[in-house]
């Protein structure tokens, strides 16, 4: 860790097609980001990093202060040990991460970090599975959380568990191939979609689980709205699929749209807006047009023609950041996107900037909506966001952007992924 000479170097070549671009807008459309607002401006909540090596590090916007939180990842005689998928606590004092020892039969561990203002960082470990593979945290409340795994090759089962500190390997929820979810924290109620056919509703408390469709279309995860009320899924119908809204406390359902091949979606924090991307194809991730779905007026309203990748609600559901795909190279799997904001309803967005992201930044981006409320890019104040952008030294770099688009992106040190805390 530690670059944070605010560099904003990110010319970039894709290998094999020869493309060479800046990684921030023209010149003239954005003001330097100033040394001064870095070392006296206001610090809002904290960010994780994961390094280059592997380990875990803290810092805030400025960049100037880092803080390791694990020292001892790389080679070992048990094999590679890395730290992968930070995530925050919803009040901001614990990471919840993976320690992955990568071996003949890898070993992955869920661990809990106390992060008190001021004091020693304290580590537990709350789980332990041999031969299984980090796929995504998720907070239940303060205290525990949703541990989603995948079993090593040649199987490609998920294994979802719920996590709390003091109780060893914690309680198997389901299994699936593949298997990814949704948490109504109103009703302690999980969504999943499992085995690509199946949406089940699970009563976290009573242990009950309810099967509402045996024909579900091509998408990843099912997502509750904030408010607890209404479920957004899709099911197969005949040759088309129809994106379905289901107010679950009367048991009525809507159809948003009705498409051929594969969506993912998000809810708005507010609840308002559903926005969505569709893709002809029913492979992953899902790449296509940005459409914004309104609730109130129940009507579907096209953002972008262009093809997306992944976008993120701001915090106030005022803005939404989308990551426009822009070139892939098939030889080495990198890809060229820009990240763009937007302020619905209006449909024109702002440029922020031209990167090709870290793989493990991809990985997030590409199930934007299984990661939809564990992985946040944008500051508590909604005046920065996060990305994870190669270098053409070879580094990778942790950014941060500033919403508005007119000052140039802030390096804030090495790092290969981060997320903000919420507070």
């Amino acid at each position: 860790m530690g670059r944070g000479d605010g560099r904003w170097a990110l010319l970039v070549g894709l290998v094999g097609i020869g493309l060479l671009v800046a990684c921030a807008p023209p010149p003239g459309f954005q003001l330097p980001d100033d040394p001064l607002a870095r070392i006296l401006g206001r610090r809002i909540g904290r960010i994780a990093i994961v390094g280059g090596d592997g380990n875990l590090y803290l810092t805030d916007q400025s960049g100037l202060r880092v803080q390791p939180l694990t020292q001892d990842a790389g080679p070992s005689a048990q094999g590679r040990r890395i730290y992968r998928l930070p995530i925050w606590s919803p009040d901001g004092q614990r990471l919840a991460a993976f320690e992955l020892l990568d071996a003949e039969v890898p070993m992955v561990r869920v661990i809990g970090l106390e992060l008190p203002p001021g004091r020693p960082v304290t580590r537990q470990v709350w789980g332990e599975w041999a031969g299984e593979e980090p796929a995504l945290l998720r907070w239940l409340d303060a205290r525990s959380v949703l541990a989603l795994s995948r079993k090593g090759a040649p199987s490609a089962t998920y294994v979802l568990r719920a996590l709390e500190p003091g109780k060893s390997q914690g309680s198997l929820l389901a299994e699936g191939e593949p298997l990814f979810f949704s948490w109504n924290a109103a009703q302690r109620v999980l969504a999943w979609h499992r085995g690509g056919r199946y949406l089940e509703l699970h009563a976290f408390d009573a242990g009950e689980t309810q099967r509402r469709s045996d024909h579900t279309a091509a998408f990843n995860a099912p997502a509750w709205s904030p408010d607890g009320q209404w479920l957004a899924w899709a099911e197969r119908e005949g040759d088309r699929s129809a994106l379905r809204l289901e107010d679950t406390r009367r048991r009525t359902v809507r159809t948003i749209l009705t498409f051929t091949g594969g969506v993912a979606f998000a809810w708005s924090p507010a609840g308002r807006y559903l926005a969505l991307i569709t893709d002809p194809t029913t492979t992953t991730p899902r790449i296509g047009p940005l459409d914004l779905y309104d609730a109130q007026m129940d009507q579907v309203m096209r953002l972008d023609d262009q093809t997306n990748l992944a976008l993120f609600w701001s915090h106030d559901g005022r803005k939404l950041l989308a990551f426009r795909l822009l070139e892939i190279d098939p030889a080495s799997g990198q890809v060229l996107l820009q990240a763009r904001i937007y302020t619905p309803p209006a449909k024109t967005g702002q440029d922020l900037a031209v990167f090709i992201p870290t793989r493990s930044f991809l990985e997030v981006l590409a199930f934007f909506d299984a990661f939809e409320g564990a992985a946040a890019l944008w500051s508590p104040d909604d005046r920065f966001v996060l990305i994870a952008a190669l270098e053409p030294e070879g580094e990778a770099g942790i950014y941060a952007l500033h919403a508005s688009g007119w000052l140039e992106p802030r390096r804030l040190g090495d790092g290969v992924l981060a997320f903000w805390s919420p507070r």
